[in-house]
């Protein structure tokens, strides 16, 4: 996955709607397909309806994730879809990053160029979610990046990444 450029304002303003709206949906659709199970299959002897309340939930998600997999591809989805293709090619990168980090110290070129996709990766996410708190020690692990590219002689560019390199780690 490359990376490239989102407005910041249109993905807040989508991703904000597109969640709310999940919300609602989920609330009315498991409500009233709940409502219609225990109308239809309820016993008031028993008062426990908790499985039905539970299987409208589940069909009111599998509505949802079958309307969602036909919406994602509209442009207005967009951004979305790419800020969460990002978010999960980051989970794949974070749950080996503690090797990643040796090899690349260790000089290891495709541990380089995993290192600078995730850090631009994540420096791109975090600005657009608004989470700075941790931006300083992304910079501080860049430049450590930056520093082994250096030692090593090593220029990985972003569109060297792909995540068959991850395989290796």
């Amino acid at each position: 996955m490359q990376l490239h450029p989102i407005d910041k304002a249109v993905y807040q303003h989508r991703h904000k709607r597109v969640v709310i709206a999940l919300i609602a949906a989920l609330t009315i659709l498991s409500l009233t397909f709940s409502s219609l199970l225990i109308a239809f299959y309820g016993s008031p002897e028993d008062g426990s309806n908790t499985a039905l309340n539970a299987a409208g939930v589940l069909l009111a998600v599998a509505v949802l994730l079958v309307l969602g997999s036909k919406l994602k591809h509209k442009p207005y989805f967009a951004e979305v879809l790419y800020v969460w293709q990002l978010k999960q090619e980051l989970n794949q990168i974070n749950r080996r990053i503690s090797k990643i980090k040796v090899a690349a110290e260790q000089g290891d070129s495709n541990a380089m160029v995993i290192l600078n996709y995730c850090y631009k990766a994540s420096e791109q996410l975090w600005q657009l979610e608004n989470n700075t708190l941790v931006m300083e020690e992304l910079h501080k692990w860049m430049a450590d990046l930056e520093l082994w590219q250096k030692k090593y002689n090593v220029q990985p560019s972003l569109e060297d990444y792909q995540r068959e390199l991850l395989s290796r780690y």
